[in-house]
């Protein structure tokens, strides 16, 4: 999947995530249930994919995921085929803030670079986006930014009959 089309189910994930669950930003609940909630969104986007939040395993004999220099990782959310290192089988690694905060680039960073050290894995993209008090979101690919965009949601992208 390339990242035009990834995007476009990234932000239609969020525009649910404002329609359908905007008393969660309201209420200024934890990330982590933000987080569910938009990888919902996103499950029902990418039905061929393995949608999950703070997965910490990696291969075909599940070891712990872990940073380049040792330290175990676990993604706020992550697009992939479990039990697979391939790039092929990992999508998407989403690192998602309340606000936007620049602490958590280096690890979508990280996470597309080409495996080193204990990191087995790459993904094709990483994402960190901020949602408060609209998404900022900041992407990368090969282990560097290749965009940051605002966005402003859009509840009527939400009322279609394929949504």
């Amino acid at each position: 999947m390339d990242h035009t089309e990834l995007k476009e189910h990234v932000l239609y994930a969020l525009d649910m995530l404002y329609a359908r669950d905007a008393g969660l930003l309201e209420q200024d609940v934890g990330e982590w249930s933000i987080a569910h909630r938009l990888a919902v969104y996103l499950e029902q986007r990418l039905p061929s994919w393995n949608v999950d939040c703070e997965y910490n395993r990696q291969g075909p004999e599940q070891d712990k995921k872990k940073s380049a220099g040792g330290a175990a990782v676990r993604p706020d959310i992550i697009v992939h085929h479990r039990g697979r290192v391939e790039r092929e089988h990992n999508l998407l690694a989403v690192e998602l803030k309340k606000a936007e905060a620049a602490s958590d680039r280096p690890k979508a960073r990280e996470y597309t670079a080409a495996p080193k050290g204990d990191r087995k894995f790459q993904y094709q993209y990483g994402l960190v986006v901020s949602v408060v008090p609209v998404p900022q979101l900041t992407w990368f690919a090969n282990g560097v930014q290749i965009s940051y965009q605002g966005h402003e949601p859009d509840d009527r992208r939400c009322a279609s009959p394929t949504g």
